[in-house]
């Protein structure tokens, strides 16, 4: 087979689809300038003046790259290339960063997908599959505490009643995001019958640089279980309360903090325990903490060891509440499972590693990506490209030029491959209003 497709793609036979790097290279900084601070670190919430912006300069890209834009009801850019109305491919990330970010999360995988399509479109490559590039708009969680929130909304799994109750930080709800619409840009949707989806990313680990390897296919994507906990005890005066009669929140907190990666670190290299906020009540100096709220967060590739620690949190929760006098209140876990990659889509990304002269190679993500909510659906998949000291969610997260441009066209090779392939299309749920 891949000597097959490798005369398929042969200058003999038609031009070959080649990236620019340097286009690569120029649009990833331009973008990278959306959202910075001072610290070099990039701020994009979701719906932020930023992320419309950064909406904004990608659909322009998209214009150059002969793709169509608009955005969805639930506020994702996408991008429709020319063709009939039959199954598409479908690749992308997503524009939204956590607080004081890197430039390359998510954003490398939206402007990747941008270069493939116009790569395509200057070779005369006209596939099969019409190709759609997406840029979701909520993947990190940070703004209404749900991770992959917008390819979630996208297929039903969080309901729209729902919408009117998440709110930010500003305490504007998610409806409110939604209705007001502004970007301006003409109304855009996914179509339901889509062949597969592909997502590049920044490995967001140390594994591809430690091996000297650029370039990787994803096996399958860890589980994520986020909770919040909340502590309550009694707030008094710091100085004339005895210890032996306080009722400290935050004692019982940080005892669950140390409980959350003592329950990690028994699951070996199987599970990480994240304890990432904490707000503390009334937040005086000289008062006794009287409420505490804190985030709980695990990953593991394996749903057992999932429900597992979330047990064990619960009853350890109880148990520091009782003993240090406190009430606790364990909220709504909010759940995504562990989700393999297709198969299929796997190893079209592996024999295109090895078209761009890459060593063939699969690797386990362990943060989570919107290709794992629709791999729930659709066959998907994705192509890691390494980062520099494994860094990320950082002002120093960075991924070398050249390889961004090999990961690239790695993600070329992999939509031309699955344009060729016979794997009969299944249904995307996409949850909008109308039809």
């Amino acid at each position: 087979m891949l000597l097959q497709f490798a005369e398929h793609t042969s200058d003999s036979v038609m031009t070959p689809a080649r990236i620019s790097p340097q286009r690569l290279r120029q649009r990833m900084e331009h973008l990278g300038t959306i959202g910075r601070g001072d610290s070099g670190g990039i701020s994009r919430p979701p719906f932020s003046p930023a992320h419309v912006e950064a909406v904004h300069l990608v659909a322009q890209m998209m214009h150059e790259a002969g793709l169509d834009p608009g955005v969805d009801e639930f506020g994702n850019l996408i991008g429709h290339g020319a063709g009939e109305d039959g199954p598409v491919l479908l690749a992308g990330s997503h524009l939204d960063t956590v607080p004081n970010g890197g430039m390359f999360d998510g954003a490398l995988g939206v402007v990747a997908a941008v270069e493939a399509a116009q790569a395509l479109q200057e070779a005369g490559r006209h596939l099969r599959h019409r190709l759609v590039v997406i840029a979701f708009a909520d993947e990190e969680g940070y703004a209404f505490d749900v991770g992959t929130l917008s390819s979630r909304a996208l297929v039903g799994e969080i309901p729209r009643s729902r919408f009117g109750t998440l709110r930010d930080r500003s305490g504007q709800s998610l409806e409110a995001y939604l209705t007001a619409r502004a970007h301006g840009l003409p109304l855009a949707r996914i179509p339901e019958r889509t062949a597969a989806y592909v997502e590049l990313h920044v490995e967001q680990g140390p594994v591809l640089e430690r091996m000297g390897r650029a370039v990787a296919a994803v096996e399958s994507i860890t589980g994520i279980l986020r909770t919040t906990v909340t502590f309550e005890g009694r707030a008094a005066h710091a100085g004339t309360t005895p210890m032996t009669t306080r009722a400290d929140a935050l004692v019982g907190a940080a005892e669950l903090v140390m409980a959350v990666r003592e329950l990690a670190l028994q699951h070996k290299d199987r599970a990480v325990g994240t304890v990432g906020r904490l707000s503390v009540h009334p937040g005086a100096t000289n008062v006794i903490p009287g409420r505490v709220d804190l985030s709980v967060e695990f990953r593991s590739p394996d749903e057992r060891e999932l429900d597992d620690l979330r047990v064990a949190v619960e009853q350890r929760s109880q148990t520091i509440a009782g003993q240090q006098g406190l009430r606790v209140t364990v909220g709504s876990w909010d759940r995504s499972p562990p989700v393999p990659m297709d198969p299929g889509v796997r190893d079209a990304v592996v024999r295109a590693l090895q078209t761009c002269g890459q060593p063939a190679l699969t690797l386990l993500s362990w943060a989570g990506h919107d290709a794992g909510v629709l791999a729930r659906y659709i066959p998907a998949g994705m192509i890691f490209v390494a980062s520099t000291a494994g860094l990320s969610h950082s002002p120093q997260e960075h991924t070398p030029w050249e390889i961004a441009a090999i990961g690239t066209q790695v993600l070329v090779e992999t939509l031309m491959i699955l344009d060729n392939s016979n794997d009969p299309t299944r249904r995307l749920p996409v949850a909008y209003a109308t039809r």
